[in-house]
């Protein structure tokens, strides 16, 4: 096998045009990338949907909060009777949180209608408890730094969900019961474009068996809310800002009702991480489709080159394990394909961020990152992989067909077309687009999850999922290669 490297090494070397085509291959990635980050920008520091969490980051933080003042140590234990249905994920239970400011810190415990119980903490943490939501009993205490939640189905025996460190938070807090509904998102495309609406909503639940110990004062309610929208001029620094904006609309009654030991709240709006769905690290690599193509030209030729002036016999007599020798070809080129992504996406990276920067992709809205932060470092590390397997493709197919403008029009056809279709079909045809073609693979581009509301077909998947797609195709193109190499005469 080493010998078989060796050999396929040499000749990708040696011949000066491919050598040209794989340095190229790093300068689209470059190029392009900086174009990207030049042309364009956002304005989500200036119009902004979110307001700024303990650690500096985007957050949503909107609901009604029904409660009391809490010195110290103390607890709540109630019983989620009921809550809504409206139509989406509403959630109803327990929190501690750092006043009525947008963005403060907090630990609550909630019931929600679809996914079951929960202890989040600070926009950040989120445990899942056992399963089913209301009715159901919810305990939250405080003890020193400490914070405990527990669910109980019949208030006597009961779980825990989680223990968390709160040393953040201050000895003064509020204490009490809370409801959010999340606004309703419908998400539209048209060809070339996606429109994305917005429906409030809001949710209703009750609450008895409520117990407090260790607060003082009368039970008082009201919203925690969001500016509509907060315009600035100069970003604050992290966690200094928690948005000015026009005061929200009047509000439709009163938020709570008590009776009997029985409170009725309405409240509506989400809490936790709210970043902006643009990726500034899927625009510094835009260039990574063009360079995949440049990439795809020389893995096909470096098969059907040999096929057109003969010399495969030559490497067939040299080597009669013809599966050996396609082996070595794959590895060859999918290393050398790794290596000049993983260079000039590293180079990309770091050459777009002072421009992404200066057109606004910059804090609070968005972190600023560095090739030492796993998320970037990830979405370098599967990009290249990417880059790798559809270069191994475009050698297996190249196998397959001999012909290098019927391999190479295949593969990029099989790049390109997809992401065309998947911008103009509905959003879960281009899921399935992406995810059965080779294609998908450009979802490693992207540092984010996946978001709906984007036009761009290769945020519709997962990294992984893409991936594992143009993995499928060149494992199973290698293994139809090395059946027709078996085969067929050289």
């Amino acid at each position: 096998m080493t010998a078989a490297l060796l050999a396929e090494w040499t000749k990708l070397r040696t011949v000066r045009r491919w050598a040209a085509a794989l340095l190229g291959a790093a300068v689209l990635i470059v190029g392009l990338g900086l174009l990207a980050s030049s042309s364009g920008g956002t304005d989500a520091n200036v119009h902004r949907n979110f307001v700024v969490g303990p650690d500096g980051r985007p957050v949503s933080d909107e609901f009604e909060f029904v409660h009391r003042p809490l010195s110290g140590d103390g607890s709540i234990t109630v019983r989620v009777a009921t809550i809504a249905d409206n139509g989406v994920d509403a959630a109803a239970g327990l929190m501690l949180k750092d006043g009525l400011t947008s963005g403060s810190r907090y630990v609550s415990l909630f019931a929600a209608r679809r996914t079951g119980v929960h202890l989040s903490q600070d926009y950040g943490t989120d445990v899942r408890g056992r399963a089913g939501a209301a009715p159901v009993w919810l305990r939250l205490t405080r003890a020193g730094n400490t914070v405990t939640g527990e669910q109980s189905a019949d208030g006597t025996t009961w779980t825990r969900v989680a223990k968390v460190t709160a040393a953040a938070l201050p000895h003064d807090v509020l204490i009490g019961l809370f409801v959010a509904s999340p606004a309703d998102i419908k998400v539209e495309r048209q060809p070339g474009g996606t429109s994305v609406g917005e429906r409030p909503t809001l949710a209703t639940a009750t609450f008895d068996g409520v117990a407090v110990t260790g607060a003082s004062g009368e039970w008082a309610g009201g919203p925690v809310e969001m500016p509509r929208e907060n315009v600035v001029k100069d970003p604050p620094p992290a966690g200094a800002d928690r948005g000015n904006g026009e005061p929200p609309a009047e509000r439709d009654g009163p938020s709570f009702a008590e009776q009997g030991g029985t409170f009725t709240v309405k409240g509506r709006g989400e809490i936790g991480p709210k970043a902006p769905p643009d990726d500034p690290i899927s625009v510094a690599l835009f260039g990574v489709l063009a360079g995949a193509m440049a990439l795809v030209s020389v893995a096909a030729l470096f098969v059907t080159a040999e096929y057109r002036r003969g010399m495969i016999r030559t490497t067939f007599i040299a080597e009669p394990r013809r599966g050996l020798t396609l082996a070595a070809k794959a590895v060859v080129i999918g290393a050398v394909s790794y290596v000049v992504a993983l260079a000039g996406g590293a180079a990309a990276l770091l050459l777009a961020r002072p421009r992404l920067i200066a057109h606004g992709y910059a804090p609070p809205a968005f972190p600023r990152y560095s090739l030492a932060d796993w998320p970037v470092l990830r979405t370098l590390l599967l990009t290249a992989a990417f880059l790798a397997l559809i270069a191994v493709f475009a050698t297996a197919v190249g196998a397959i067909v001999r012909h290098s403008a019927a391999a190479i029009t295949t593969v990029i056809a099989l790049l390109v077309l997809p992401v065309i279709i998947g911008s103009v079909v509905p959003l879960g045809l281009a899921r399935w687009v992406m995810l059965l073609t080779p294609a998908g693979g450009l979802a490693t581009w992207r540092a984010q999850p996946p978001d709906d509301t984007l036009a761009d077909p290769t945020a519709a998947i997962g990294s992984l999922a893409g991936l594992a797609s143009t993995g499928a195709y060149a494992a199973g193109a290698l293994i139809l290669a090395w059946w027709l190499l078996r085969r067929r005469d050289a």
